[in-house]
């Protein structure tokens, strides 16, 4: 419900675009009718997208934490 509430939506864009600020969060596999938030957070240049499969999601802890460490440089 959150994705279709405007003051989410702004308050969303706002975050991700300041200066300064790392986010870590999740956001939906893509399948059906794309969201447009979603997808607009997607296609960010200053955003990694991580995939979590059952074979990798015991190693992506540590590449995660730097992802999200060198972010705060």
């Amino acid at each position: 419900m959150e994705l279709f509430s405007q003051p989410f939506i702004q308050a969303t864009r706002h975050t991700l675009s300041t200066p300064g600020i790392v986010v870590l969060g999740t956001i939906p596999v893509p399948k059906g009718k794309p969201l447009a938030l979603v997808e607009e957070i997607r296609n960010r240049p200053d955003v990694m997208v991580f995939s979590v499969t059952k074979e990798n999601r015991n190693h992506l802890l540590t590449e995660i934490v730097t992802c999200v460490q060198s972010g705060r440089k």
